[in-house]
Order: structure tokens, then C-alpha cells, then sequence
């Protein structure tokens, strides 16, 4: 298999990955959907887990998975990037090295995250020193989570504006500079929501999720078929 092709498990890991990822995270206790709480509300989000105790343990298993195939098949993503940006004496290879190296520890983060769950899940509700304790992992899970999201905002962006700089001008260097784009504002709303505690931010920063998931599917199927980055606006 030559560098400027993804293999098969690679191309399978960015269709799999990131939908996994995107739909446990939306079915996650105290999330979207489920019990709903506020970011900065710890005691919502603390009773979210312990009420829903499965889906918790669920989806702090699933979840961290997802990531793993999303790095997978992004890193063979950037195995094609650099290989076709050599020959093109780009920037793109340095472009798609820092966004691999954000979205690595924005994920890695994530995956923290996600391992946090597993020990609120066990909180006993009615111990007010179990409550408080639980209440200062939870802030210390917040800041892994502000830090985080913003690494892989940031690894999104750079990631696409590599990728958009070796697609042929065409629907997919469009789509490429749109996600970069959706990044930024990702990143900007983010910021924002944080600094301010604006819910409303923060709903705009996770919506940028939805349009990360279809790009890596596109993507994804798009080198199944065994299409390089040159030939990806072939038929």
C-alpha cells in the first residue's frame, strides 16, 4: 500500500470512530438528552451519573473507543497528507502534524474524562462528604474538559487547512476549509462560554461536533474506495 492511501481498518476507524464517539457522548447522563444539567452545575451532573449508573459505565467505555478509532484513522490521514505534501513541497505537512498533535491531547483529555464518570457514577448521594468530594473531582473534570475541547478545536482546524491545501480546487477543498472554519468558531465560542458561563455558547461549541462526525465519515468513505487525496473529487 502505497503512503498516499489510507488501508481499510484506517478508512472503517474514521466512519466508525467519531459516530461512536458523537452519539454516546449525546446520549451521555447530565449530557444533551439525558438528564440534562449545566455545565457548571456539579450537583445536576454529579446526580445525572448516580441516577443513570449503566448508561454512565456505557458510555464511559464506548466513548474513549471512539476516540481511539477517530486517532487511528485521522493518523493514517496524516500518514497521506505528509506523504503527498513532500512531493508537493507544501505546508500542509506541518499543518496536519499540529492538528495530529492537538487532537491527541485533546482526546487523550477526553479520555480522562471519561474515566472521571466511572468513579462519580459511585457517589453516594445522601453522604454530604461523599457529595462534596465528588463536587471538587467534578471541577477538576471541568478543566481537563475546557482544555481539552479547545486541543481539539484547535487540531480540527489546523488538521483541514492541511488537508485543503493539497485537495484540488473543488467541493472537497471547500468542505476541507468549511470544517477548519467550523473550528474556529468552535474554539471562539468555546472561549466565550467559558469565560462568561453562557450556556448558549457552549450549546454553538458542541454543535460544531455534528460537522466534524460527517467530514471524517466523507472522508472515511472516501478512501475506502481507495481514492487519494488527489483523485478524491474523481467519480
Amino acid at each position: 500500500m502505497g503512503t498516499h492511501l489510507l488501508n481499510k481498518l484506517e478508512a472503517w476507524s474514521l466512519i466508525l470512530g467519531p459516530l461512536l464517539a458523537l452519539i454516546f457522548f449525546m446520549i451521555e447522563p447530565g449530557g444533551m438528552f439525558i438528564d440534562n444539567a449545566d455545565s457548571s452545575d456539579a450537583l445536576g451532573k454529579i446526580n445525572a451519573y448516580v441516577s443513570n449508573p449503566t448508561l454512565s459505565h456505557v458510555t464511559g467505555f464506548v466513548i474513549p473507543l471512539g476516540l481511539i478509532l477517530m486517532l487511528y484513522g485521522m493518523s493514517g490521514v496524516n500518514r497521506v497528507i505528509v506523504g503527498q505534501a513532500i512531493r508537493d513541497d507544501s505546508m500542509a505537512a506541518a499543518l496536519s502534524r499540529l492538528g495530529i498533535l492537538c487532537l491527541t491531547v485533546g482526546a487523550f483529555g477526553w479520555v480522562i474524562i471519561s474515566g472521571i464518570a466511572h468513579i462519580l457514577v459511585q457517589t453516594d448521594i445522601d453522604s454530604e462528604q461523599a457529595v462534596q468530594s465528588a463536587v471538587a473531582v467534578y471541577r477538576v473534570d471541568s478543566g481537563i474538559t475546557i482544555l481539552s475541547s479547545a486541543a481539539v478545536a484547535t487540531g480540527f482546524m489546523a488538521f483541514n487547512l492541511g488537508l485543503a491545501a493539497l485537495f484540488p480546487a473543488g467541493p472537497n477543498r471547500i468542505a476541507a476549509l468549511v470544517t477548519a472554519a467550523i473550528s474556529l468558531i468552535c474554539l471562539i465560542t468555546l472561549i466565550i462560554g467559558h469565560s462568561a458561563t453562557n450556556e448558549g455558547m457552549l450549546a454553538i461549541s458542541r454543535l460544531c461536533y455534528i460537522p466534524w462526525v460527517i467530514w471524517s465519515i466523507a472522508l472515511g468513505t472516501r478512501f475506502l474506495s481507495g481514492k487519494s487525496i488527489s483523485t478524491a473529487n474523481e467519480a
